[in-house]
């Protein structure tokens, strides 16, 4: 059992998830890392059950476990039920969010035939094997990928790694919304590949028109459904891999696409001096704000970005703007745009305001598990 302290507690007691170092009253030197604990006030008090680390300042992670539950009982019994949550008809989905299922630290995303995860905290690490054995059980994938290669581990004092658990070869083809695609699991970034903007990308491809940019492409998650639904489409990133591999599903799908190597602050000022404009803009940059301090940093640069994309379209256009920063609220991204609309001189109108879709559920009383923000926004 761990007291925390009468603050801990009354965090605790608001719905909080999540208890720091700094307010922990009594730890016994026998619990194990990663170990699923009781937590009681400083007088005894029994709380319920939490994922412990005793490396990282974020000590504690409240899991909705039954009191006398034992602790592999309890963490299959959450991941089968954040897997039951799942629509079983999506090729492409997030099995397992981390807190917001009640896993704190595991990762899960399957890509058809293939499963990328991450353990990101010792609790995580702890059930690894468990967790490993249900999922080649359930899904009886043909690979299986461990992408603990994410920095966040080194908070929990664990190092980087990454490797292939079941199968030869990495990359799975999957097809999503009749466009084929080819993920990599152990060179993709997260897991393999986001599915976080699925919804986003449908909805953009309903309501893009004319000649489209897409700023921050990666592998064309936006750009190849918005090339299907009609658009000539430009593709803009920086990573020359990236472009790479997007040409490589341009091509396996019979799109054309224009691909542009690049910084999107310098080419979208490029493309404002000479004159080019766009019908739609998409801007899914990656995040600005990992950590508190760099906020306004953040703010800054997404006004920037957001001013550059409203300066090249054309009157009647849509700009597609998104932000992965959980430390910038949906309010405060809004307020951004807007200010960067003003300085821009354009009308501008929203007409969606999106998130992460269904399989990326986030905490109510954690605002900082909803990070992704997307607004869609006509310009006059």
């Amino acid at each position: 059992m761990i007291r925390i302290t009468d603050k801990g507690a009354r965090r605790w007691r608001g719905g909080h998830p999540w208890i720091f170092r700094s307010d922990l009253a009594d730890v016994p030197n026998d619990i194990e890392p990663g170990a699923l604990t009781v937590v009681a006030t400083r007088k005894g008090r029994r709380l319920g059950r939490s994922a412990w680390s005793d490396h990282a300042q974020l000590a504690l992670r409240r899991m909705p476990l039954t009191a006398d539950e034992p602790d592999e009982d309890g963490w299959l019994r959450l991941l089968n039920a954040a897997i039951e949550r799942r629509d079983p008809t999506q090729p492409c989905t997030r099995l397992v969010n981390g807190d917001a299922d009640g896993l704190p630290g595991l990762i899960v995303d399957r890509f058809g035939t293939g499963i990328g995860f991450q353990t990101v905290t010792q609790a995580a690490e702890r059930f690894q094997s468990t967790t490993l054995a249900a999922l080649k059980a359930r899904f009886d994938p043909k690979v299986v990928a461990l992408r603990n290669d994410t920095r966040s581990r080194a908070f929990e004092g664990m190092e980087a790694v990454k490797r292939l658990m079941v199968g030869d070869d990495a990359r799975v083809e999957v097809e999503v919304d009749g466009l084929r695609w080819v993920y990599d699991l152990m060179e993709g970034q997260k897991t393999g590949g986001y599915h976080d903007q699925l919804e986003n990308q449908r909805a953009a491809a309903r309501m893009a028109q004319g000649e489209a940019l897409d700023c921050c492409s990666y592998e064309g998650g936006f750009a190849l459904r918005l090339a299907r639904a009609g658009c000539e489409v430009t593709a803009l990133d920086s990573s020359a891999p990236a472009l790479e591999r997007l040409n490589g599903h341009a091509v396996r799908n019979a799109l054309e696409i224009e691909t542009v190597e690049g910084n999107a602050f310098d080419v979208l000022r490029a493309y404002d001096r000479e004159g080019r404009r766009f019908d739609t803009v998409i801007l899914d940059p990656p995040p600005f704000a990992r950590a508190r301090k760099a906020i306004p940093a953040a703010r800054r640069a997404y006004k920037e970005l957001n001013l550059r994309a409203l300066k090249i379209l054309r009157p009647g256009g849509l700009l597609v703007t998104c932000s992965c920063s959980a430390h910038v609220s949906g309010v405060d991204y809004e307020r951004i745009v807007a200010d960067a609309a003003v300085d821009a001189k354009r009308w501008a109108r929203v007409v969606d305001r999106r998130g992460a879709p269904k399989d990326h559920p986030t905490l109510l009383l954690a605002p900082e598990t909803d990070y992704l923000k997307a607004l869609f926004v006509e310009v006059d």
